[in-house]
């Protein structure tokens, strides 16, 4: 994954409180988002 498409998701994670909201890392949230399970998953 490019450099900067982690940085974008890590932005997005940390402005979210994406580990606050659903209790999970950012690796996790990284393997979601990979997976094309993010969408489906936050529904």
């Amino acid at each position: 994954m490019p450099d900067e498409r982690l940085e974008r998701l890590g932005t997005y994670f940390v402005h979210f409180g994406i580990r606050e909201r659903y209790c999970i890392t950012f690796e996790q949230f990284i393997e979601k988002v990979v997976n094309g399970a993010w969408t489906a998953w936050l529904a």
